[in-house]
């Protein structure tokens, strides 16, 4: 979505427009965007306080906050699915990832290398694991 820009100037052919006009529109504007900041920022202090921190008065940027409460959610669906309120995130399957070693394709009809899974740390359940 592109908008118009319009320049305050007298020679950009605008010689009828009001001035004032003009200023009082990017007043309003610098208002909403203050307004819109305000309301990001209100939300993001909000999350902020619905994710279980370490030390619990630490303030996370908005990217930590973000990466937090992914984490957070997809712990909080593992213990759903387990019913298992200690370490569930270890004993989903979905958070295994395979990681095979090699491809098997070197024309000696060999068998292709074993899988291994590489378990994700939960953040979460690492916390639980201290006290």
């Amino acid at each position: 979505m592109s908008r118009n820009r319009r320049s305050t100037s007298s020679t950009s052919g605008d010689s009828g427009k009001d001035p004032q006009l003009t200023f009082d529109q990017r007043l309003q504007a610098n208002a909403r965007e203050r307004y819109r900041t305000h309301s990001v920022n209100s939300a993001f202090n909000n999350l902020r306080l619905l994710i279980p921190t370490e030390p619990p008065d630490r303030k996370l940027s908005k990217i930590e906050t973000l990466r937090l409460a992914k984490s957070y959610i997809s712990h909080l669906i593992a213990v759903l699915v387990t019913g298992n309120s200690q370490r569930p995130c270890a004993s989903t399957s979905q958070r295994h990832q395979p990681t095979t070693v090699g491809d098997g394709q070197d024309g000696t009809g060999a068998q292709p290398p074993p899988t291994y899974y590489r378990q994700s740390i939960c953040t979460f359940c690492v916390t639980l694991d201290k006290y």
